[in-house]
């Protein structure tokens, strides 16, 4: 039985390739044309014509994380709709035409569609003695064609400048990556193991790999363990365009820190984490060091001897207040009472986020109010531990505060907040303060209530979602207005067609107590391209795609 197999097998095959002989003369002689069926190739290449946003626009309706452009990870920077798995085939197979459309590279660990369903069985290696056999790791796989692809041609892998991993396959694939980084010279970001950033000996070839052939990196992370290395940046002379760096939990001398930032002359984004030996002076401005640097996005998490002196030397500097955009303080030194100091130096602040937990009341004197030009979004999470029955907690004070600031209309354009009060919503619509706080009889006024577009994210301590509530200005002068109360739907238990992180209610003053429908979650985009044939046979394609 295998011989006259054979021989059948081998007599199709001299059959095809003599049909491949006639069909190739055919050609040649000019009696025929190669058949497709997509028609005749055009001569002229039309894309090379259109401007680089145009096609940009095109294909990002193709795979939408073609713009990705971002310094995020993986896990950050997901689609909410559609198969990324699938969009990514789809852009390899248009990258065939066009090699340019094909530079952030994305590998995800299953498809987000009814195909993972299929493809995830045939993957089983299923045999007579072994009928459960574990699936073969599709990510891994999909990482190893990566690497063959990039090196054996280089040219395709001068182009990548983005490679996004799941989290398994960075850490169990470090070998791998080091070898496909190693011909991705104008790599700007990708996705690397937790040891990487803590100089761990099982990372140290993929670090001299990264050091060596990748030059352009834009984004890095230095933790415990790495102070030789981030110390050593600027006599090895690494990553000089690094737009964002995170520090988490190193132990260094301000100076030294000073000296290694003063480096980095493009950052954009600077993070410390877990550093309580951070003291304000890294912000002063010192002669025999180089200046803190101006940056647009400023994260500081538990460090708890930076206070609002630090900031305000490090807002002292004109370039420094000019360039701030975005400041989060978690956990640190810096008092809520104070902040308003911090913003009247930052002029051109967008997003400000301060979680302090508080131990004492908010002090009885005159405190100015929160003010803001600029100011769209704001996280003012303050928490305490919860009292006796019947007393009122530690951080009650506080959002009193921020209430009075409100109504002042301090904060014009302030459009997203979010609390840490279950309450704050319907006292700040309910119940508003007659004064400032802190002004006694004598202080400034408030104004009758909130009278601009605002929507508020509350949030109790014992509670894991936030309750969304918006508020609507007054109505122009010459309309008609109500003084009903409005009815809120703060605390209603809403079907799951209203979907989302929140759930929402809407509170508009104009006396009908009506709420706003939100829209049910539309449907998942598909592919543009399909699986398996319209006749419904099944063909045989790639299994890991």
């Amino acid at each position: 039985m295998g011989f006259f197999k054979r021989l059948r097998a081998k007599t199709r095959s001299r059959g095809s390739k003599k049909d491949l002989g006639q069909q190739q003369e055919q050609y040649h002689n000019g009696y025929g044309q190669p058949q497709s069926s997509y028609g005749s190739r055009p001569a002229k290449d039309y894309t090379k014509v259109l401007p680089p946003n145009v096609l940009s626009n095109i294909f990002s309706q193709v795979c939408p994380h073609v713009r990705d452009s971002s310094l995020t990870s993986s896990e950050e920077s997901m689609t909410e709709d559609g198969c990324m798995l699938c969009d990514m085939r789809d852009l390899a197979h248009a990258a065939l035409v066009c090699t340019q459309w094909y530079q952030n590279v994305r590998i995800d660990a299953v498809h987000y569609c009814e195909l993972e369903i299929e493809l995830a069985a045939k993957r089983k290696k299923n045999s007579f003695l072994n009928h459960n056999a574990e699936p073969l790791d599709a990510p891994r796989t999909r990482l190893l064609l990566f690497m063959r692809t990039v090196r054996d041609s280089r040219a395709l892998g001068c182009m990548v400048k983005s490679l996004r991993m799941p989290y398994m396959t960075r850490e169990a694939s470090k070998s791998e990556l080091a070898r496909t980084i190693s011909v991705l010279p104008n790599l700007r970001y990708v996705d690397l193991p937790a040891g990487f950033f803590s100089d761990d000996a099982s990372s140290q070839t993929l670090k001299q790999e990264l050091l060596a052939r990748c030059p352009d990196i834009r984004r890095m992370k230095f933790a415990r363990g790495a102070e030789s290395s981030f110390s050593r940046m600027p006599k090895i002379k690494a990553w000089p365009n690094l737009e964002v760096l995170e520090l988490s939990a190193l132990n260094i001398e301000t100076n030294l820190l000073r000296m290694v930032l003063g480096y980095f002359e493009r950052l954009t984004e600077l993070r410390f984490e877990d550093m309580p030996m951070l003291e304000d002076t890294v912000f002063k401005s010192v002669p025999t060091l180089p200046p803190f640097p101006s940056v647009q996005r400023l994260t500081l998490t538990d460090t708890p001897k930076i206070t609002s002196r630090g900031l305000g030397w490090y807002l002292s500097s004109q370039q420094s207040r000019n360039a701030l955009r975005h400041l989060s303080v978690v956990n640190t030194g810096v008092e809520p009472q104070r902040l308003h100091e911090v913003l009247a130096q930052a002029p051109y602040i967008s997003s400000l986020s301060m979680m302090q937990e508080v131990t004492r009341e908010f002090p009885p004197e005159y405190v100015p109010p929160l003010a803001s030009n600029t100011l769209s979004l704001l996280h003012y999470e303050i928490t305490s531990e919860s009292g006796s029955y019947g007393v009122q907690a530690l951080s009650t004070s506080y959002y009193t505060y921020l209430m009075s600031s409100l109504l002042t209309g301090s904060l014009p354009n302030l459009i997203d907040l979010y609390v840490r009060d279950a309450n704050f919503p319907e006292t700040l619509m309910l119940a508003p303060p007659p004064r400032v706080f802190g002004g006694g009889e004598g202080g400034p006024q408030g104004h009758a209530g909130l009278n601009q577009a605002l929507s508020v994210y509350s949030k109790g301590m014992d509670e894991l979602e936030w309750n969304f509530t918006t508020y609507q200005p007054y109505a122009e002068a010459g309309r008609r207005m109500s003084t009903t109360r409005p009815v809120s739907l703060h605390g209603a238990q809403l079907s799951p067609a209203w979907g989302g992180e929140a759930r929402r209610s809407v509170l508009v003053g104009n006396g009908f107590g009506g709420f706003l429908a939100v829209p049910a979650e539309e449907e998942r985009r598909t592919s543009t391209s399909t699986w398996g044939s319209s006749s419904g046979k099944k063909e045989k394609r790639d299994l890991w795609r």
